[in-house]
């Protein structure tokens, strides 16, 4: 085998292993992708019940101060 069909061999080579690479790179950066999304989507989903949960506190705030307020006599 001549000098230049190895080369062609290694770049071959070289070119599967860089194709490779890039493959594994493009798939861990699709699952980050997807992690990053499943965060965004629990901080919305929190932030949702923090505003359901303060609402409630606010309105038994509300209530508490209704039963505490001393009565105003007719």
């Amino acid at each position: 085998m001549g000098s230049l069909e190895k080369s062609v061999q290694r770049l071959a080579g070289a070119l599967d292993a860089l194709e490779s690479r890039l493959d594994m790179q493009r798939a861990d950066l699709a699952a980050k992708s997807e992690t990053i999304e499943q965060a965004r989507l629990r901080a919305r989903t929190a932030k949702t019940q923090a505003t359901a949960a303060a609402e409630d506190l606010a309105d038994a705030v509300r209530d508490l101060r209704t039963l505490i307020a001393p009565k105003k006599e007719s």
